[in-house]
């Protein structure tokens, strides 16, 4: 018998940002107006991103609601192609900018664009595209680039959970004609709170330069306690107290209102600094890991009950792995909260969300979504998962 079977509170992590007791300093010092943290994470990401500008904004669904705004004024399109499956904020960011929807199809086996589908979507009148990095694994930029300069579209890539992941050589979130980061909670890397909006070609720039200035955030005292606490609890030893607790909706996939975006706040700000390098090495291992998960994976794939195809990854790239995605032959009920880690995926497709439904423009079969929807599971790939995996 191992020691944390005689631990309650012992309940394996579905995903891990690392933080560290210094960055909690940093950040109560930065909520508290010392220093310059908004300034000097700027440079940080221009440098690290290559943009020709950003801002920074109070979370990543803040940042891809103004990319659509910005995106709809230059194109004269209020029609925005979204996935069909993907993160609920991304529906939260669409309706926030009183965008009509175009779905598009997600194929299973790569976790990108159905290409034949968002064509579709494109010829029904979508100027405006976003792709998104689900779970860490890249889609295909070079084909999502094709496809929106042929119709004159503008490519939104939204990198909220694309942390640690590259195409060809260049960072997740620095293709798209704008580009979406999150720094929230559970992205990989955090300080609390928080996003960016990155501009990287001059037709981006042109955008991010006609938006209207956001509000300053407050010093975003809250959300330093708040990410205390997750230092607190944020390992497998202790993570069954807050996960026992309804009110607290971890792991649970909800449709937010949308809200007033604002500019980040700047205790977030700092501890997301100190927490930087830490969140690389951490995206390092996680590679690793689920790399080799994958590989076990279709190793094992004849004799698994049910057999498991975790989805390919396209030439040319590194996966962030924020988590370890795999398809199952047979549908998945459970409601993501086990001890293990593993997770169902999203529990619906955007079409099935009032406020997107009233706003679509188009309306076809989307086999690959519905699938994602019944056989996704994901499994954590961060340090605690490796150390449990290596007793």
């Amino acid at each position: 018998m191992r020691l944390r079977d005689l631990n309650p509170f012992w309940r394996q992590l579905p995903v891990y940002s690392p933080v560290t007791f210094v960055s909690l300093w940093a950040g109560l010092a930065g909520a508290l107006g010392r220093g310059n943290p908004l300034g000097r994470l700027r440079d940080l990401l221009l440098s690290e991103y290559g943009s020709a500008g950003l801002i920074l904004l109070d979370s990543g669904t803040s940042a891809l609601r103004l990319a659509i705004e910005g995106a709809m004024a230059e194109t004269g399109s209020d029609i925005v192609a979204l996935p069909a499956y993907c993160c609920f904020d991304v529906a939260t960011a669409a309706v926030g900018a009183n965008a009509r929807v175009a779905l598009y199809d997600v194929r299973p086996e790569t976790l990108g664009p159905d290409f034949d589908s968002l064509r579709r979507a494109l010829e029904a009148g979508a100027r405006t595209v976003v792709v998104a990095h689900l779970y860490g694994v890249p889609v295909d930029l070079d084909r999502s680039r094709q496809l929106a300069d042929e119709c004159g579209a503008l490519l939104i890539e939204d990198a909220a959970q694309g942390a640690g992941g590259s195409w060809r050589g260049r960072q997740l979130g620095s293709w798209g004609d704008l580009g979406i980061l999150s720094f929230g909670r559970g992205k990989g890397r955090t300080g609390g709170g928080g996003g960016a909006l990155l501009a990287n070609t001059a037709r981006g720039a042109s955008i991010l330069a006609g938006l209207r200035e956001m509000p300053a955030g407050a010093g975003g005292l809250s959300k330093i306690v708040k990410l205390s606490v997750q230092w607190a609890f944020g390992r497998p030893s202790l993570y069954g107290i807050p996960a026992s607790l309804p009110f607290l909706g971890l792991g649970e996939t909800t449709y937010k209102e949308p809200w007033q975006p604002t500019g980040m706040s700047t205790g977030p700000a700092a501890a997301l600094l100190v927490n930087w390098e830490p969140s690389k090495r951490e995206e390092e291992g996680r590679r690793r890991y689920a790399s080799e998960w994958s590989m076990r994976n279709r190793r094992e794939c004849s004799n698994a009950h049910p057999p498991a195809r975790p989805p390919a990854r396209p030439a040319e790239v590194w996966s962030g792995f924020l988590r370890a995605p795999t398809l199952t032959e047979t549908a998945v009920t459970n409601s993501g909260r086990h001890d293990n880690g593993i997770m169902r995926g999203y529990p619906n497709v955007l079409a099935e969300l009032a406020p997107v439904r009233e706003r679509l423009q188009t309306k076809e079969p989307l086999p690959g979504a519905d699938t994602l929807v019944t056989q996704l599971v994901t499994g954590p790939s961060h340090r605690w998962k490796r150390q449990e995996a290596a007793e």
